[in-house]
C-alpha cells in the first residue's frame, strides 16, 4: 500500500490539538473619546500585549503610543478542592459585567466598559469576583448569543425573500413559498434557523427530521438561548428533558387562558405513521389543523422525493418552509429551487474566512476555533497485488480482479474471506510510516476515530474482533454501533449507540467506533478526531455527511493546561471513489457558493 499524497501531507504532520493559553486583558485609549472606557478582550496567545499592540495598531490608525494595559490574568475559575478546572471566554464576563450594570458600547464596540470616576470597583475586581464561582452555568437564565457573518446572511437573504415575494397566506404547497439552506455541516444551522423563526415571529414553528437523533442538538439549543416559547416533542430521546406533550401544552394554554408560541420537534417517521399525513395511525391530527407559520425540514436531503413523504407535507398547512441541507445534490439537480431560493455556504467559504480572521491577528474569532479538514487518500489495493495478478475466474473464465473495500471486508460464517489480507492493512496501519496509526505519538494524536466499515453488520464484528487481538490496537475501546442485521434505519437504536461511544469516550482514553450505516449524518461527538474510509459509499451526500464528522470545535484540559482542536483527519482508501464523488459533487452545485469556489475543494 501507498500513500497518494506528496510528502508535504506525510502523516508525521498530523497534529490534532493545541495548546492555546485563554486570557482576558483590559486596556484603554488614552484619547478623550475613550476616556474611563476599556477594552476586555479575550485571547488565546501566550503573549497578550503582541495581541493588544496588533490591536492599536492597523491600517486605519496608530494609537501606539497612546494606550495603556490595565491587566490580563488567565480566563479560568479558580476551582474548590471537589471542582475541575473550568476556562471561560470574554462573553461570560461581559454578561457579569452587564449584570452589575456596567454601561456597554453598542455596535462594532460591544467589547468596550464604563469605569468612570464613579465607579465603585475596577474592572479587574469584577475579574477577581467573578473567577470565584460560575454564575451563569446552573442559573437557568437564557445566554445571550452572536451570530457569525454568514448566519446572518442566510438570515437576513431568506427574510428578503419572503419579503420580496410577499409570502403571508397558509398552503399545503407553494414552489415560491420556500428556501434552501445548502450549508455544510458544522454549519449552525439549529442556531441559525432560532434566530431566524424570532426574526420571522413566528409564533408556530413545526421542525420535522428523519434523524430523531439529533433532537437533543435542537432541545439544547432552545434550553440555552429561546425564551418566551415551548418546546413540544413526543420524541423518545427527549422524556427526560422538561419537554411538553401536546395535552401538556394545551392544559398549559387553559390554565393560563392564553398559549405561547410554539417549537414543535418531530420525526418524519412519526408524521407518516399518522392516518393523517398518510399513514394508519390515530395520532398527531392536530399537526393537521395548525396553521403553521414555519415548517423546518432538517437533514432534508433524506426526506425529498418519495411519494410517502410529499403526501404527509402536503397535509400541512404552512406559510413558509425552510430546507436545512449540508449536502441537497438531489434537489439542487433537479432544480426543485431556483438560485433566488438558496443560501450556499461551502467549506472553502468557512476556510477563507478563517485565514482573514487569522491574517487579521484574531487567533480566537468566530470561525478559528473551527477545526481544519484535511485528507489523506491511500492505494490500499497494492495490499492484495498478487490476487490482482492471479485474476478470478467468473463462469470459468479468467476476469481481472477489480478491487472493492466492500469485498475486502466480506465475511463468511463470522470471518473475514480473505482474512490474512485484512491483518496485513492492520500491520500496516500500525507499522508503515505513512500510515495513521504508525508510531506511538499518532496514536495519541488519533485517539478517538470513526471507522466506517464495508456494508454488511457482519464485517464490522470481524474487524472488532481482530482490532481486540491486535497488539497495538489493545489500548483502544472498540464499540460497535449496529447491534443486528438489518437494523440500519432503526433510529431508536442509532440513539442508543450514540450514547455508547460518548459513554465508552468518558470512560476510556482511546476508542474506536466501527459502523456500517449509523452515525454519518446529524450527530456530534467533538472527541472524534479521523474518519477512516473503508466502505466503498457510492452517494456524494453519505460520503460528505460522512466526512464532517470530526470537524467538531473541541477542547480538554490536561494538568491544568487547555488544549483546542486544531485539525480533523479523514483517511480514504479509495482514491477512484474519492475523485468521482468530488467530480459530482461539483457538477450537482448548479448555484455559486456564498463566496469563491463553486466545488468548495478542501
Amino acid at each position: 500500500m501507498s500513500n497518494l499524497n506528496d510528502k508535504k501531507q506525510d502523516n508525521k504532520n498530523i497534529k490534532t490539538y493545541k495548546e492555546v493559553f485563554p486570557q482576558i486583558y483590559s486596556y484603554t485609549l488614552l484619547e478623550n473619546d475613550y476616556k474611563d472606557w476599556e477594552k476586555i478582550g479575550y485571547t488565546e496567545r501566550k503573549n497578550v500585549e503582541d495581541r493588544i499592540a496588533e490591536q492599536v495598531k492597523t491600517a486605519a490608525f496608530d494609537l501606539s503610543n497612546k494606550y495603556k494595559v490595565w491587566w490580563h490574568e488567565p480566563a479560568r475559575y479558580l476551582p474548590n478542592n471537589s471542582e475541575k478546572i473550568k476556562f471561560f471566554t470574554d462573553h461570560d464576563f461581559h454578561r457579569y459585567l452587564e449584570k452589575n450594570g456596567i454601561q456597554r458600547r453598542d455596535g462594532n464596540l460591544r467589547e468596550w466598559f464604563y469605569f468612570g470616576e464613579n465607579s465603585s470597583k475596577t474592572s479587574h475586581d469584577y475579574f477577581n469576583e467573578f473567577t470565584k464561582k460560575d454564575y451563569f452555568s446552573h442559573s437557568g437564565e437564557k445566554l445571550t448569543y452572536i451570530l457569525r457573518k454568514e448566519q446572518e446572511e442566510a438570515v437576513r437573504k431568506t427574510l428578503e425573500y419572503i419579503k420580496n415575494h410577499q409570502i403571508e397566506g397558509f398552503t399545503t404547497s407553494d414552489d415560491e413559498s420556500k428556501f434552501l439552506w445548502n450549508a455544510k455541516p458544522r454549519f449552525g444551522k439549529t442556531l441559525t434557523t432560532y434566530d431566524f423563526a424570532l426574526k420571522l415571529k413566528a409564533k408556530n414553528i413545526l421542525i420535522v427530521t428523519n434523524r430523531p437523533a439529533i433532537a437533543a442538538s435542537w432541545y439544547d439549543d432552545f434550553n440555552k438561548f429561546i425564551d418566551g416559547y415551548d418546546f413540544i416533542s413526543p420524541v423518545d430521546s427527549l422524556k427526560n428533558e422538561k419537554v411538553l406533550t401536546y395535552e401538556e401544552y394545551t392544559d398549559k394554554c387553559k390554565e393560563t387562558k392564553t398559549c405561547r408560541p410554539q417549537f414543535t420537534f418531530l420525526s418524519l417517521q412519526d408524521l407518516k405513521g399518522s392516518k393523517h399525513f398518510g399513514g394508519k395511525f390515530d395520532k398527531l391530527k392536530h399537526i393537521s389543523e395548525i396553521n403553521w407559520d414555519l415548517l423546518v425540514i432538517d437533514e432534508s436531503h433524506e426526506a425529498i422525493e418519495t411519494d410517502k413523504t410529499d403526501e404527509a407535507f402536503s397535509n400541512i398547512k404552512r406559510r413558509f418552509t425552510l430546507y436545512l441541507s449540508g449536502t441537497p445534490f438531489k434537489a439542487l439537480a433537479s432544480g426543485s429551487f431556483s438560485e433566488e431560493q438558496i443560501y450556499n455556504y461551502t467549506y472553502y467559504d468557512e476556510q477563507k474566512a478563517k485565514a482573514e480572521e487569522i491574517e487579521k491577528g484574531e487567533y480566537f474569532g468566530p470561525h478559528t476555533n473551527l477545526p481544519d479538514l484535511k485528507i489523506f487518500v491511500y492505494q490500499m489495493s497494492n495490499a492484495i497485488s498478487e490476487k490482482m495478478e492471479e485474476g478470478i475466474k467468473i463462469d470459468g473464465k479468467e476476469e481481472k480482479y477489480n478491487f472493492n473495500l466492500n469485498d475486502f471486508f466480506a465475511t463468511h460464517n463470522g470471518r473475514f474471506i480473505d482474512e490474512e489480507s485484512v491483518k496485513n492493512f492492520l500491520h500496516n496501519l500500525t507499522h508503515n510510516e505513512k500510515y495513521p496509526f504508525s508510531s506511538d505519538k499518532l496514536r495519541n494524536e488519533l485517539k478517538h476515530t470513526f471507522w466506517l466499515v464495508g456494508n454488511r453488520v457482519e464485517s464490522v464484528r470481524a474487524l472488532k474482533r481482530l482490532l481486540n487481538e491486535d497488539p497495538f490496537f489493545k489500548d483502544y475501546k472498540v464499540i460497535e454501533t449496529i447491534g443486528k442485521k438489518d437494523d440500519d434505519d432503526n433510529e431508536e437504536l442509532k440513539e442508543k449507540s450514540l450514547n455508547r461511544v460518548k459513554k465508552a469516550i468518558k470512560k476510556y482514553d482511546k476508542t474506536i467506533t466501527l459502523s456500517v450505516k449509523q452515525l454519518t449524518t446529524g450527530v456530534t461527538v467533538k472527541e472524534w478526531t479521523a474518519v477512516l474510509m473503508l466502505s466503498d459509499i457510492q452517494s456524494e451526500s453519505v460520503y460528505v455527511q460522512t466526512m464532517f464528522r470530526a470537524q467538531n470545535p473541541h477542547h480538554y484540559v490536561k494538568d491544568g493546561e487547555l488544549f483546542r482542536k486544531e485539525s480533523a483527519y479523514v483517511f480514504d482508501f479509495s482514491p477512484d471513489r474519492i475523485l468521482r464523488i468530488y467530480d459530482d459533487f461539483a457538477n450537482s452545485l448548479v448555484s455559486k457558493p456564498a463566496k469563491g469556489s463553486a466545488t468548495g475543494e478542501e
